[in-house]
This record gives C-alpha cells, sequence and structure tokens, in this order.
C-alpha cells in the first residue's frame, strides 16, 4: 500500500547498496580467469541493480502518490537528482585524472557509462512520469460527475496503461543506437535499458498486494531465482556471452555477443526474458536474507527450520546444537547488528553510492589488484584477496552510510 514502510526492504536495500560497492571492487578482476571473482561479480551483477531500480521505482511511486503528484514537488526531486549527477561527475573527475589519465580539464557531463548513469537515470524516469501529473488532475477534475470509487478506478487504470506503455517503449528503444552513433549520451542505453524494472516497481506500488508480497514470501519466486541464480554460476562459461545483457547495454552491442541467432538477430526477446530472470532472483537473494537473519534471530521456535530446535525442556533456545542459549522474545546481538547496519545502509544509500567509487579507483591506482591481474592465482589466494575485498566494501559502507554524510546532499526544497 502506498505510504506503508516494510522494514525488510530497508536491509534489502542496505544488502543492495553493499553489493554496488563490492561489485564495483570486483570490477577491474572480472574477466581475470578466476572462478570465484568472475562468477561472484556476474552473480551480483545479474540483479543488483536490476532489483535496487525496481525498489527505486517502488518507493518514488509510494512518495509520489504521499505529495498528491504535485508537479512542483515532482520538479523538486528532478532538481534535486540533476544535481547530484553534477555533483558526483565533479567529484569523479579529478579521480579520473590521476588514476585513469584523463586530460580533458572539465568533465563531459553529457557522456555517461560509468556510476553516475543511475542519476540520469532516475532523473529521466521520472521526468517521463510527468503526464501522470496531469492524469491525476483530469480525475480530479471530474469527481463531482461520477463515483469517487469509479473515478479512482479509471484514474489508477490510465496511469496503470501508461507505465505499461513506457515499459514497451522502453524495450523498442534499444534499437535506437543502430549505426552507433549514440553510445553513451546522457546514459541512454541504461537509462532505456533498466526502465522496464523502475515502472515495474512502480506498478508493483498499485497492486493490492504491494505490502504483503514482502511479509508473506512467495517460494515458487524464491526457488525459480535461486534456480537461475545456480544455473548462471554453474554453466557461466557456455553463458557468458548472455551476460552483456546485465548493464542495459544498446541492442547492437547485445547481438556482437556469442549468443543464439535468435538472440543476435531479436535480442529484445534476450531482454524480455532478462527481466523475469533478474527480479526471480533478487526475490531469491530478499528471501535468503529473512531467511538468513530471521531463524537466528527471534526468541521462538519455527517448527520448520531445522537448525532452530531445543536441546531440553526449557525456555531457551539452542541454534543449531552451537550452545548459543537465548530467552525467548530477545534478538541476538548479531541480529541486532546486522539489522542496525544494513538499514542505516540502506536508508543512506544515495551517500554511499555517491562517495565510494574513488576510494575503488585509488585502491586500483595504487596496485591493489596488481597481483591478480595478469596470471591466475590459487584458491586459497582468490578467498582471501576475495575476503579483503568483502572488508573493505563494508568498511566503506559502515563510514558513508551515516547522517552526517547524508545531511551534506539532503534535498532543502
Amino acid at each position: 500500500m502506498a505510504g506503508e514502510r516494510v522494514e525488510e526492504l530497508d536491509r534489502y536495500k542496505g544488502l543492495l547498496i553493499f553489493l554496488v560497492v563490492l561489485g564495483h571492487f570486483l570490477l577491474p578482476i572480472k574477466d581475470s580467469g578466476m572462478a570465484l571473482f568472475s562468477r561472484s561479480f556476474y552473480g551480483i551483477y545479474s540483479f543488483h541493480m536490476s532489483a535496487f531500480i525496481f525498489l527505486s521505482g517502488y518507493f518514488f511511486q509510494q512518495s509520489f502518490v504521499k505529495r498528491g503528484r504535485k508537479v512542483s514537488s515532482l520538479f523538486s526531486t528532478l532538481l534535486y537528482d540533476l544535481l547530484c549527477y553534477f555533483l558526483l561527475k565533479t567529484l569523479l573527475h579529478p579521480v579520473d585524472m590521476f588514476c585513469y589519465g584523463e586530460k580533458a580539464f572539465l568533465p563531459d557531463y553529457l557522456h555517461e557509462s560509468s556510476t553516475p548513469w543511475y542519476l540520469l537515470g532516475i532523473f529521466f524516469w521520472q521526468v517521463a512520469c510527468l503526464p501522470l501529473v496531469l492524469l491525476h488532475g483530469k480525475r480530479m477534475g471530474i469527481k463531482s460527475q461520477e463515483n469517487d470509487n469509479q473515478v479512482k478506478f479509471k484514474g489508477q487504470r490510465a496511469e496503470v496503461l501508461y507505465l505499461l506503455f513506457l515499459i514497451l517503449l522502453s524495450l523498442m528503444a534499444g534499437n535506437l543506437d543502430a549505426g552507433g552513433k549514440i553510445q553513451d549520451f546522457l546514459a541512454l542505453d541504461r537509462v532505456f535499458g533498466f526502465a522496464p524494472f523502475f515502472y515495474l516497481g512502480m506498478l508493483l506500488s498499485f497492486s493490492s498486494v504491494s505490502s504483503s508480497i514482502w511479509k508473506k514470501k512467495n517460494n515458487g519466486f524464491a526457488l525459480l531465482g535461486g534456480g537461475f541464480l545456480f544455473a548462471l554460476l554453474f554453466f557461466f562459461p557456455e553463458g557468458k556471452g548472455y551476460t552483456r545483457i546485465f548493464y542495459g547495454t544498446w541492442y547492437q552491442r547485445v547481438s556482437k555477443e556469442a549468443i543464439l541467432p535468435v538472440f543476435q538477430n531479436y535480442p529484445i526477446f534476450l531482454r524480455l526474458l532478462y527481466i523475469p530472470f533478474a527480479l526471480c532472483i533478487a526475490y531469491f537473494v530478499f528471501c535468503l536474507l529473512s531467511f538468513w537473519i530471521l531463524p537466528f534471530a527471534e526468541g521462538h521456535i519455527d517448527r520448520e527450520n531445522i537448525f532452530l530446535h531445543r536441546d531440553k525442556p526449557s525456555d531457551k533456545l539452542s541454534v543449531g546444537g552451537s550452545g548459543f542459549m537465548r530467552k525467548p522474545g530477545e534478538s541476538s546481538p548479531l541480529r541486532k547488528a546486522i539489522d542496525k547496519y544494513l538499514s542505516r545502509w540502506g536508508k543512506y544509500s544515495l551517500v554511499i553510492y555517491l562517495f565510494h567509487r574513488p576510494f575503488r579507483d585509488i585502491f586500483l591506482k595504487m596496485g591493489g589488484y596488481q597481483y591478480f591481474l595478469y596470471t591466475k592465482k590459487g584458491g586459497l589466494e582468490q578467498a582471501s584477496f576475495f575476503l579483503l575485498l568483502l572488508l573493505i566494501s563494508t568498511i566503506l559502507s559502515f563510514l558513508l552510510g551515516r547522517k552526517s554524510l547524508y545531511q551534506i546532499c539532503k534535498k532543502r526544497w
């Protein structure tokens, strides 16, 4: 329901922004030929931005409805997104000059293929929602002529049809750069590529099951997503050519990959398949996060969970026979810590997104990946370095995901 806050989504959003940071740290070694790095990277990229954008659309719709779909409020949001884009481009340019030898004195604000693209995407996806303001105004204007419920239904149906039209338009727009001239102009390839996820998030917010879907898990979708993720990781060498679609790029670039002829000729079909593929994996990870945290944290017995049982008739619980005991209703310290930081990172995800990349670039410039770039290493070395990247990503999320930094970027209009 619009305006209802789902606590689990805050934690999930925190996990997603953490995966964004980790994914960017894995990016320089994704094609190193070492399985742990490559499969972890593509496993993350198979769903993390799609899920993040889906939630962006979901929360935008709720906020949009709560504010009454006012033009002034939407323009304020658009201005904020645009300013954040210019801020991030300006912030990253000196880093690009230092780390990558960029020669231009000023950033190229018209072309983007790196981190700031998401802010351009948010801007354009919301610009396309301006007609919804007009639809709302027209609906309000005929309230005196029809029953309120009928007006609400017709207005909502018109909005749903408009959002479906935007999804169809974005799918067809993947062919716009057939001549290779647009490329990364205003990040339009990713704007169109990921637009369906934003508008599907908005559509879910319309639905009567928008709240229950987060609380009552759908095992079918979760298992399907788990199967998709397993297939991607297990058959990765054979399916790597299909991962180009993960980046939301133009169809002409997808067509050049080693994929089936039907997808080379009609890459729109691959994008159509990718949408449920990514969303099912995202839902699987969401359910996994809930399952992994909750059974170890809640002070009650879950009869369906084999990891939680009583050692003896008492009011205490043992987790997995580990000897860890607590009273019913008492949250574990681990649960409290995980909840606290994931929720905080979810709340301040924009700050983490804006400021984390320079640290990755400097780590690369200072030779942090040098040992792994040219020769394959053993499993122990890979695991050790992967744990290091996990630790760095955690520390960065902890340092950047805080209210004091958020207030620097906080909207004042």
